[in-house]
Protein backbone atom coordinates (compact mmCIF):
# COMPACT_ATOMS: atom_id res chain seq x y z
CA UNK A 1 0.00 0.00 0.00
CA UNK A 2 1.28 3.42 -0.86
CA UNK A 3 -0.36 4.97 2.14
CA UNK A 4 1.24 4.62 5.56
CA UNK A 5 -0.66 1.96 7.52
CA UNK A 6 -0.48 4.21 10.56
CA UNK A 7 -2.25 7.17 9.00
CA UNK A 8 -5.40 7.82 10.97
CA UNK A 9 -8.90 7.83 9.50
CA UNK A 10 -11.77 9.63 11.08
CA UNK A 11 -12.29 7.86 14.43
CA UNK A 12 -15.89 8.94 14.76
CA UNK A 13 -18.20 6.10 15.78
CA UNK A 14 -20.84 5.73 13.08
CA UNK A 15 -24.45 5.00 14.02
CA UNK A 16 -26.41 6.67 11.19
CA UNK A 17 -28.43 4.11 9.21
CA UNK A 18 -27.72 5.76 5.88
CA UNK A 19 -23.99 5.82 6.51
CA UNK A 20 -24.01 2.16 7.55
CA UNK A 21 -25.95 1.22 4.41
CA UNK A 22 -23.34 3.05 2.31
CA UNK A 23 -20.54 1.18 4.07
CA UNK A 24 -22.31 -2.08 3.30
CA UNK A 25 -22.34 -1.16 -0.39
CA UNK A 26 -18.64 -0.30 -0.31
CA UNK A 27 -17.87 -3.65 1.30
CA UNK A 28 -19.93 -5.42 -1.36
CA UNK A 29 -17.89 -3.67 -4.05
CA UNK A 30 -14.63 -4.88 -2.51
CA UNK A 31 -13.21 -8.36 -2.80
CA UNK A 32 -12.54 -8.67 0.93
CA UNK A 33 -12.73 -6.86 4.24
CA UNK A 34 -11.41 -7.29 7.78
CA UNK A 35 -13.61 -7.22 10.85
CA UNK A 36 -13.27 -7.28 14.61
CA UNK A 37 -15.87 -6.89 17.34
CA UNK A 38 -15.71 -5.40 20.79
CA UNK A 39 -18.31 -6.65 23.23
CA UNK A 40 -19.15 -6.98 26.90
CA UNK A 41 -19.53 -10.49 28.29
CA UNK A 42 -19.23 -9.85 32.04
CA UNK A 43 -22.39 -10.85 33.94
CA UNK A 44 -24.05 -11.90 30.67
CA UNK A 45 -24.89 -15.25 29.10
CA UNK A 46 -24.81 -13.80 25.59
CA UNK A 47 -22.39 -10.86 25.18
CA UNK A 48 -23.66 -7.43 24.17
CA UNK A 49 -22.13 -6.06 20.98
CA UNK A 50 -20.47 -2.69 21.57
CA UNK A 51 -18.34 -1.83 18.54
CA UNK A 52 -17.67 -3.08 15.02
CA UNK A 53 -14.31 -2.33 13.40
CA UNK A 54 -13.98 -2.70 9.63
CA UNK A 55 -11.13 -2.32 7.16
CA UNK A 56 -11.12 -2.69 3.37
CA UNK A 57 -9.38 -1.26 0.32
CA UNK A 58 -10.55 1.19 -2.31
CA UNK A 59 -8.21 1.97 -5.19
CA UNK A 60 -5.27 0.65 -3.20
CA UNK A 61 -5.98 2.79 -0.16
CA UNK A 62 -6.89 1.39 3.25
CA UNK A 63 -10.30 2.40 4.57
CA UNK A 64 -11.23 1.92 8.22
CA UNK A 65 -14.40 2.71 10.15
CA UNK A 66 -15.89 2.17 13.57
CA UNK A 67 -19.59 1.38 13.82
CA UNK A 68 -21.61 1.58 17.00
CA UNK A 69 -22.93 -1.82 18.01
CA UNK A 70 -25.33 -0.49 20.66
CA UNK A 71 -28.94 -0.19 19.45
CA UNK A 72 -27.78 0.14 15.83
CA UNK A 73 -29.24 -1.59 12.76
CA UNK A 74 -26.32 -3.53 11.33
CA UNK A 75 -28.04 -5.62 8.65
CA UNK A 76 -26.03 -4.01 5.77
CA UNK A 77 -22.83 -5.23 7.46
CA UNK A 78 -24.25 -8.62 8.43
CA UNK A 79 -25.32 -9.29 4.86
CA UNK A 80 -21.73 -8.86 3.70
CA UNK A 81 -20.44 -11.20 6.43
CA UNK A 82 -22.91 -13.80 5.16
CA UNK A 83 -21.96 -13.23 1.52
CA UNK A 84 -20.10 -15.89 -0.44
CA UNK A 85 -18.90 -13.23 -2.89
CA UNK A 86 -16.80 -11.16 -0.47
CA UNK A 87 -14.14 -12.63 1.81
CA UNK A 88 -14.49 -11.80 5.51
CA UNK A 89 -11.18 -11.79 7.39
CA UNK A 90 -10.84 -11.96 11.16
CA UNK A 91 -8.37 -13.22 13.75
CA UNK A 92 -9.17 -15.70 16.50
CA UNK A 93 -12.82 -15.04 15.76
CA UNK A 94 -14.59 -17.91 17.50
CA UNK A 95 -16.19 -15.66 20.14
CA UNK A 96 -17.10 -13.00 17.58
CA UNK A 97 -18.75 -15.56 15.32
CA UNK A 98 -20.57 -17.12 18.25
CA UNK A 99 -21.99 -13.73 19.23
CA UNK A 100 -23.10 -13.02 15.66
CA UNK A 101 -24.74 -16.43 15.33
CA UNK A 102 -26.38 -16.53 18.75
CA UNK A 103 -27.68 -12.98 18.92
CA UNK A 104 -28.23 -12.11 15.25
CA UNK A 105 -28.48 -15.46 13.41
CA UNK A 106 -25.54 -14.44 11.23
CA UNK A 107 -23.34 -17.21 9.80
CA UNK A 108 -20.23 -16.19 7.89
CA UNK A 109 -20.12 -17.09 4.20
CA UNK A 110 -16.70 -16.74 2.58
CA UNK A 111 -14.52 -16.55 5.69
CA UNK A 112 -10.87 -16.86 6.72
CA UNK A 113 -9.49 -16.79 10.24
CA UNK A 114 -5.89 -15.58 10.12
CA UNK A 115 -5.08 -17.47 13.32
CA UNK A 116 -6.02 -20.71 11.57
CA UNK A 117 -4.20 -19.61 8.41
CA UNK A 118 -1.05 -18.88 10.44
CA UNK A 119 -1.03 -22.44 11.80
CA UNK A 120 -1.29 -24.00 8.35
CA UNK A 121 1.27 -21.56 6.95
CA UNK A 122 3.79 -22.73 9.54
CA UNK A 123 3.96 -19.43 11.44
CA UNK A 124 2.65 -20.64 14.81
CA UNK A 125 -0.31 -22.38 16.41
CA UNK A 126 -2.90 -20.30 18.28
CA UNK A 127 -0.82 -17.16 17.76
CA UNK A 128 -2.18 -13.87 19.05
CA UNK A 129 -2.92 -11.02 16.67
CA UNK A 130 -0.15 -8.73 17.94
CA UNK A 131 2.48 -11.46 17.72
CA UNK A 132 1.30 -12.41 14.24
CA UNK A 133 1.59 -8.82 13.01
CA UNK A 134 5.09 -8.68 14.49
CA UNK A 135 6.20 -12.00 12.97
CA UNK A 136 4.73 -11.41 9.52
CA UNK A 137 5.04 -7.65 9.05
CA UNK A 138 7.65 -6.71 11.66
CA UNK A 139 5.35 -4.14 13.26
CA UNK A 140 4.83 -3.75 17.01
CA UNK A 141 1.32 -3.04 18.24
CA UNK A 142 0.46 -1.07 21.33
CA UNK A 143 -1.30 -3.38 23.79
CA UNK A 144 -3.75 -0.56 24.29
CA UNK A 145 -6.12 0.09 27.18
CA UNK A 146 -6.91 -3.02 29.17
CA UNK A 147 -10.31 -3.94 30.63
CA UNK A 148 -12.12 -1.30 28.58
CA UNK A 149 -15.85 -0.88 29.06
CA UNK A 150 -16.68 -0.75 25.35
CA UNK A 151 -20.33 0.00 26.07
CA UNK A 152 -19.47 3.37 27.60
CA UNK A 153 -19.85 6.51 25.54
CA UNK A 154 -17.89 8.50 24.68
CA UNK A 155 -14.79 6.36 24.15
CA UNK A 156 -11.43 8.09 24.24
CA UNK A 157 -9.32 8.70 21.16
CA UNK A 158 -6.78 6.21 22.52
CA UNK A 159 -9.44 3.54 22.88
CA UNK A 160 -10.65 4.14 19.34
CA UNK A 161 -7.13 3.95 17.91
CA UNK A 162 -6.61 0.70 19.78
CA UNK A 163 -9.86 -0.66 18.35
CA UNK A 164 -8.80 0.27 14.81
CA UNK A 165 -5.45 -1.47 15.29
CA UNK A 166 -7.35 -4.76 15.51
CA UNK A 167 -8.20 -4.52 11.80
CA UNK A 168 -5.47 -2.18 10.55
CA UNK A 169 -3.04 -4.92 9.53
CA UNK A 170 -5.33 -7.88 8.81
CA UNK A 171 -5.33 -7.38 5.03
CA UNK A 172 -1.53 -7.21 4.56
CA UNK A 173 -1.11 -10.08 7.05
CA UNK A 174 -3.48 -12.17 4.94
CA UNK A 175 -1.57 -11.25 1.78
CA UNK A 176 1.62 -12.67 3.29
CA UNK A 177 -0.10 -15.74 4.71
CA UNK A 178 -1.63 -16.48 1.32
CA UNK A 179 1.82 -16.60 -0.24
CA UNK A 180 2.99 -19.09 2.38
CA UNK A 181 -0.16 -21.19 2.14
CA UNK A 182 0.04 -21.35 -1.65
CA UNK A 183 3.70 -22.33 -1.44
CA UNK A 184 2.83 -25.15 0.97
CA UNK A 185 -0.31 -26.05 -1.04
CA UNK A 186 -2.40 -25.71 2.11
CA UNK A 187 -4.72 -22.83 1.36
CA UNK A 188 -7.68 -25.20 0.80
CA UNK A 189 -6.97 -26.74 4.22
CA UNK A 190 -7.08 -23.33 5.91
CA UNK A 191 -10.27 -22.45 4.01
CA UNK A 192 -11.95 -25.70 5.05
CA UNK A 193 -10.93 -25.32 8.68
CA UNK A 194 -12.05 -21.67 8.82
CA UNK A 195 -15.41 -22.49 7.24
CA UNK A 196 -15.96 -25.35 9.67
CA UNK A 197 -15.09 -23.18 12.63
CA UNK A 198 -17.45 -20.45 11.41
CA UNK A 199 -20.35 -22.87 11.14
CA UNK A 200 -19.66 -24.49 14.51
CA UNK A 201 -19.17 -21.19 16.35
CA UNK A 202 -22.44 -19.78 15.05
CA UNK A 203 -24.44 -22.87 15.98
CA UNK A 204 -25.78 -22.80 19.51
CA UNK A 205 -26.20 -26.12 21.30
CA UNK A 206 -29.94 -26.95 21.71
CA UNK A 207 -31.13 -26.60 25.29
CA UNK A 208 -32.04 -30.31 25.27
CA UNK A 209 -28.32 -31.08 24.93
CA UNK A 210 -27.12 -28.46 27.41
CA UNK A 211 -26.47 -31.19 29.98
CA UNK A 212 -23.53 -32.43 27.90
CA UNK A 213 -21.70 -29.22 28.74
CA UNK A 214 -22.26 -29.58 32.50
CA UNK A 215 -19.06 -30.41 34.34
CA UNK A 216 -19.44 -33.81 36.00
CA UNK A 217 -22.31 -35.00 33.81
CA UNK A 218 -20.27 -38.06 32.82
CA UNK A 219 -20.59 -39.43 36.34
CA UNK A 220 -24.37 -39.79 36.01
CA UNK A 221 -26.53 -42.24 34.12
CA UNK A 222 -30.12 -43.35 33.75
CA UNK A 223 -32.67 -41.46 35.84
CA UNK A 224 -30.04 -39.23 37.42
CA UNK A 225 -28.80 -38.16 33.98
CA UNK A 226 -32.41 -37.63 32.89
CA UNK A 227 -32.84 -35.26 35.83
CA UNK A 228 -29.68 -33.38 34.87
CA UNK A 229 -30.82 -33.11 31.26
CA UNK A 230 -34.08 -31.53 32.39
CA UNK A 231 -32.38 -29.20 34.88
CA UNK A 232 -29.77 -28.06 32.35
CA UNK A 233 -32.45 -27.31 29.74
CA UNK A 234 -34.51 -25.37 32.30
CA UNK A 235 -31.44 -23.45 33.47
CA UNK A 236 -30.40 -22.66 29.90
CA UNK A 237 -33.82 -21.28 29.00
CA UNK A 238 -33.87 -19.12 32.12
CA UNK A 239 -30.34 -17.85 31.47
CA UNK A 240 -31.20 -16.89 27.90
CA UNK A 241 -34.39 -15.07 28.89
CA UNK A 242 -32.57 -13.02 31.52
CA UNK A 243 -29.21 -12.97 29.76
CA UNK A 244 -27.42 -14.00 32.94
CA UNK A 245 -24.72 -16.63 33.46
CA UNK A 246 -26.26 -20.09 34.05
CA UNK A 247 -24.12 -20.49 37.18
CA UNK A 248 -26.05 -17.62 38.76
CA UNK A 249 -29.13 -19.83 38.62
CA UNK A 250 -27.60 -23.20 39.46
CA UNK A 251 -23.92 -24.13 39.57
CA UNK A 252 -22.78 -27.22 37.69
CA UNK A 253 -21.54 -28.98 40.82
CA UNK A 254 -24.79 -28.35 42.66
CA UNK A 255 -26.88 -29.57 39.71
CA UNK A 256 -24.92 -32.82 39.48
CA UNK A 257 -25.14 -33.42 43.22
CA UNK A 258 -28.90 -32.76 43.29
CA UNK A 259 -29.40 -35.35 40.56
CA UNK A 260 -26.95 -37.86 42.03
CA UNK A 261 -28.60 -37.77 45.48
CA UNK A 262 -32.15 -37.48 44.14
CA UNK A 263 -32.86 -34.53 46.41
CA UNK A 264 -36.58 -34.22 47.04
CA UNK A 265 -37.07 -31.39 49.54
CA UNK A 266 -36.03 -27.79 49.96
CA UNK A 267 -34.57 -28.74 53.30
CA UNK A 268 -32.21 -31.20 51.62
CA UNK A 269 -31.51 -28.71 48.84
CA UNK A 270 -29.97 -26.37 51.40
CA UNK A 271 -27.49 -29.13 52.31
CA UNK A 272 -26.13 -29.23 48.78
CA UNK A 273 -22.92 -27.27 48.39
CA UNK A 274 -23.58 -24.06 46.47
CA UNK A 275 -27.28 -23.95 47.36
CA UNK A 276 -27.80 -21.16 49.88
CA UNK A 277 -31.11 -20.10 51.39
CA UNK A 278 -31.53 -17.32 48.83
CA UNK A 279 -31.05 -19.70 45.89
CA UNK A 280 -33.39 -22.28 47.38
CA UNK A 281 -35.98 -19.61 48.08
CA UNK A 282 -35.84 -18.28 44.52
CA UNK A 283 -35.37 -21.45 42.49
CA UNK A 284 -35.91 -24.36 44.89
CA UNK A 285 -39.48 -25.35 43.97
CA UNK A 286 -38.70 -25.22 40.24
CA UNK A 287 -35.48 -27.23 40.66
CA UNK A 288 -37.28 -29.98 42.57
CA UNK A 289 -40.16 -30.07 40.10
CA UNK A 290 -37.96 -30.13 36.99
CA UNK A 291 -35.53 -32.71 38.38
CA UNK A 292 -38.36 -35.01 39.46
CA UNK A 293 -39.94 -34.90 36.00
CA UNK A 294 -36.55 -35.48 34.39
CA UNK A 295 -36.05 -38.65 36.40
CA UNK A 296 -39.14 -40.13 34.72
CA UNK A 297 -37.32 -39.79 31.37
CA UNK A 298 -33.93 -41.48 31.99
CA UNK A 299 -31.13 -40.99 29.50
CA UNK A 300 -30.17 -44.33 27.98
CA UNK A 301 -26.62 -45.31 27.20
CA UNK A 302 -25.27 -44.10 23.87
CA UNK A 303 -24.23 -47.67 23.10
CA UNK A 304 -20.59 -46.62 22.90
CA UNK A 305 -19.01 -48.61 25.69
CA UNK A 306 -15.38 -48.24 26.63
CA UNK A 307 -13.10 -49.82 24.07
CA UNK A 308 -11.63 -53.13 25.16
CA UNK A 309 -7.84 -53.16 25.74
CA UNK A 310 -7.00 -54.51 22.28
CA UNK A 311 -8.91 -51.82 20.42
CA UNK A 312 -7.78 -49.15 22.87
CA UNK A 313 -4.24 -50.14 21.94
CA UNK A 314 -5.14 -49.64 18.28
CA UNK A 315 -6.30 -46.11 19.08
CA UNK A 316 -3.02 -45.47 20.89
CA UNK A 317 -1.08 -46.58 17.80
CA UNK A 318 -3.20 -44.29 15.61
CA UNK A 319 -2.42 -41.39 17.93
CA UNK A 320 1.26 -42.18 17.47
CA UNK A 321 0.74 -42.30 13.69
CA UNK A 322 -0.87 -38.87 13.76
CA UNK A 323 2.05 -37.53 15.78
CA UNK A 324 4.48 -38.89 13.20
CA UNK A 325 2.52 -37.46 10.29
CA UNK A 326 2.18 -34.12 12.09
CA UNK A 327 5.97 -33.93 12.37
CA UNK A 328 6.30 -34.93 8.73
CA UNK A 329 3.97 -32.22 7.40
CA UNK A 330 5.01 -29.61 9.95
CA UNK A 331 1.66 -29.17 11.71
CA UNK A 332 0.92 -29.24 15.44
CA UNK A 333 -0.45 -32.62 16.54
CA UNK A 334 -3.66 -31.20 17.99
CA UNK A 335 -4.37 -29.35 14.75
CA UNK A 336 -4.84 -32.73 13.08
CA UNK A 337 -6.50 -34.82 15.77
CA UNK A 338 -6.81 -35.62 19.46
CA UNK A 339 -6.93 -38.98 21.23
CA UNK A 340 -10.74 -38.97 21.09
CA UNK A 341 -10.56 -38.65 17.28
CA UNK A 342 -8.32 -41.73 17.09
CA UNK A 343 -10.82 -43.64 19.23
CA UNK A 344 -13.66 -42.50 16.95
CA UNK A 345 -11.81 -43.90 13.94
CA UNK A 346 -11.45 -47.26 15.71
CA UNK A 347 -15.17 -47.22 16.49
CA UNK A 348 -15.87 -46.60 12.80
CA UNK A 349 -13.78 -49.63 11.88
CA UNK A 350 -15.85 -51.62 14.39
CA UNK A 351 -19.07 -50.40 12.80
CA UNK A 352 -20.09 -48.26 15.81
CA UNK A 353 -19.79 -44.86 14.09
CA UNK A 354 -20.52 -43.53 10.64
CA UNK A 355 -17.70 -41.96 8.62
CA UNK A 356 -19.24 -38.49 8.91
CA UNK A 357 -18.91 -38.77 12.69
CA UNK A 358 -15.15 -39.30 12.42
CA UNK A 359 -13.09 -36.13 12.31
CA UNK A 360 -10.15 -38.01 10.79
CA UNK A 361 -12.23 -39.07 7.80
CA UNK A 362 -13.42 -35.59 6.85
CA UNK A 363 -11.79 -33.17 4.44
CA UNK A 364 -8.07 -32.50 4.59
CA UNK A 365 -7.59 -34.72 7.66
CA UNK A 366 -8.60 -37.77 5.64
CA UNK A 367 -5.98 -36.83 3.06
CA UNK A 368 -3.25 -36.22 5.63
CA UNK A 369 -3.83 -39.19 7.94
CA UNK A 370 -7.33 -40.60 8.24
CA UNK A 371 -7.44 -42.72 5.09
CA UNK A 372 -4.03 -44.27 5.83
CA UNK A 373 -4.94 -45.01 9.43
CA UNK A 374 -8.17 -46.65 8.35
CA UNK A 375 -6.24 -48.72 5.81
CA UNK A 376 -4.01 -49.93 8.64
CA UNK A 377 -7.02 -50.86 10.78
CA UNK A 378 -8.34 -52.90 7.86
CA UNK A 379 -5.03 -54.67 7.35
CA UNK A 380 -4.13 -52.89 4.11
CA UNK A 381 -1.13 -51.01 5.53
CA UNK A 382 1.71 -51.54 7.96
CA UNK A 383 3.26 -49.41 10.69
CA UNK A 384 6.95 -48.60 10.56
CA UNK A 385 9.25 -46.77 12.94
CA UNK A 386 11.24 -43.76 11.76
CA UNK A 387 14.13 -42.45 13.88
CA UNK A 388 13.28 -38.84 13.03
CA UNK A 389 9.52 -38.84 12.64
CA UNK A 390 8.50 -41.67 14.96
CA UNK A 391 5.67 -44.08 14.13
CA UNK A 392 4.50 -43.91 10.53
CA UNK A 393 1.99 -45.77 8.42
CA UNK A 394 3.04 -47.38 5.14
CA UNK A 395 0.26 -48.35 2.76
CA UNK A 396 0.84 -51.74 1.18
Amino acid sequence: MSKDQRSEPNTEIISDEGAIAEIGERLAASSRFAIDLEFMSADRYIPDLALVQLAWEEEGELQMVLIDGVDTKLSPIFSQIESDAVLTLAHGAKQDLSLLGTRYDVVAGAFMDTQIAAAFAGVAEQIGYGNLVDKVLGKKLDKGPQFTDWMRRPLSAKQLRYALDDVRYLLPVWDELQVRLDRAERKPWAQEESAGMARAAATRRPKELAYKGVSGSGSLKGAALGALRALAAWRDELAVSGNIPPSWILADGAAVEICRRNVKSERDLKKVRGMGSASVGKYGPAILRVAAKGRTEPVSSSGLHQLDPVWQAQATVITAMVAGRAAEVGLPLRTIAAKADAEALVRHALGQLEAEDCKLLRGWRAEVMGNDALAWLRGDATVVADKKLGVRVQVS
